[in-house]
């Protein structure tokens, strides 16, 4: 076997070394809340392992009272606001898949409490210690270079723009290889608002989208990127102005966004939609744009010219980019009434109108929006398995797992609003 032949051996090797055990991630958030005997502990004495013993990746992110994460690094930290013990509203992160159905294990120096895990009939268990004998993992799935403003996990790499919230490349991990596959280019974004009774149209881009990215957090398990969104409106009107968490997990991303609408949008505006669409690279084989919702399937490579739009509304609905094994699903999930999102859809475009084979996204259409506070929460969840995968993904994030605390049965928070960052979400009993 020549030196190639060795680099692509280890290069899967190491592939496999790095993919939790059942070759999903799906992310699990305990609160300090749920374990309170260990509230007021030092963090750094805390662990996690198997009911055999084995360490379990894991990390805890502090939050404050007002629910902003505590971020050491980059131009504006707010290292100062933590404490370094764990708090009530603290988060404990890990994987469901690296923990293990295995029991009897949980005895020794200090404080140790058994954690249950259950979504249908699955079960996992993980034990809690601040027992400082128990190794801490080695085991390492996010990797972020943020001068390169650059992420990669064991199932997807992005590339982000500067001073933006959004992507400029993204990739898929492929097994085989050990390597990504170059999925995609920018996150398109358009946004049109017509004022002057339709007259005046006012169009914007992801160029106009500024997110400045002042302090961030690299750990084992998730990165968290803290922005501050602005977008100007024109017309008089004050800029938009909003909080962004990029959360990145190994096979997730969540971006959560709270905007501002100072003004009711009929006053001003006679239509209004936002369009966010990823554009698919050229020569990009095999794979399809489908929304399952209304069984809409469509081959991206070799496509004669189409630009539709599927009548479907798309909030809390399913899209994907997938080659069966390979590829990527998308989530919105807006805190907006669907009657003031009549007129959304899904959008699939072939050629793009950038640089690419295809854009495949949705339209957020809004009629008359009050003015207000609304959040909006973009998902995508990355496959390297199966198109199935992707599904069970999203089905994770509208029916999350229970959690059997010790002073409680909760919901996993990862799908809890970012505006409830502080307060444990208790499941019904």
């Amino acid at each position: 076997m020549g030196g190639n032949g060795f680099r692509m051996l280890f290069a899967i090797l190491l592939s496999l070394l790095l993919v939790p055990k059942d070759g999903n991630a799906e992310p699990i958030i305990i609160k300090g809340e749920m374990v309170p005997e260990f509230l007021g502990m030092p963090i750094n004495t805390l662990r996690l392992c198997t009911g055999a013993g084995e360490a379990v990746p894991f990390q805890i992110d502090e939050i404050t009272e007002s629910g902003e994460y505590v971020c050491a690094e980059g131009d504006a930290p707010n290292t100062d606001s933590g404490n370094g013990i764990l708090d009530k509203q603290d988060e404990i992160v890990f994987l469901w898949e690296d923990c293990s159905s295995d029991t009897g294990f949980g005895s020794g120096i200090g404080v140790w409490r058994s954690i249950e895990l259950v979504r249908k009939e699955k079960r996992r268990r993980i034990y809690i210690t601040n027992d400082t004998t128990v190794p801490v993992s080695k085991r390492q799935y996010i990797h972020y270079n943020h001068s390169g403003q650059m992420i990669r996990t064991p199932y997807f790499y992005a590339r982000f723009g500067k001073d933006r919230f959004h992507f400029t490349s993204a990739g898929v991990n492929d097994p085989v290889s050990g390597g990504y596959i170059d999925l995609t280019n920018e996150l398109r974004i358009e946004i049109l608002l017509r004022a002057l009774w339709g007259l005046l149209p006012i169009r914007y881009s992801e160029e106009n989208v500024v997110c400045l990215v002042k302090r961030y957090k690299s750990g084992p398990i998730r990165l968290i990127r803290r922005g501050d969104f602005h977008l100007n409106l024109g017309l008089g009107i004050k800029g938009s102005r909003a909080a962004v968490n990029q959360i990145c997990y190994p096979q997730i991303v969540k971006v959560p966004v709270f905007v501002h609408v100072p003004v009711r949008f009929k006053s001003f505006f006679s239509e209004a939609y936002i369009e966010m669409t990823p554009v698919v690279r050229s020569g990009t084989q095999g794979f399809s744009f489908r929304v399952p919702q209304v069984s809409f399937s469509e081959m991206i490579s070799g496509t004669v010219k189409k630009d539709t739009m599927i009548a479907v509304l798309p909030n809390n609905e399913f899209m994907s980019v997938s080659d069966g094994i390979r590829g990527f699903g998308w989530v919105l999930q807006a805190s907006i009434p669907d009657t003031l999102l009549e007129g959304s859809a899904f959008l699939f475009r072939s050629p793009s109108q950038r640089s690419g084979e295809a854009e495949c996204g949705f339209r957020l259409t809004l009629r008359d929006l009050p003015r207000g506070y609304y959040e909006i929460t973009n998902w995508v969840l990355f496959s390297r398995r199966s198109y199935e995968q992707l599904r069970a993904d999203f089905e994770a994030i509208k029916n999350p797992v229970f959690i059997h605390g010790t002073s409680g049965i909760f919901l996993n928070s990862l799908s809890v609003s970012a505006a409830q960052n502080t307060s444990g979400k208790k499941a019904p009993h």
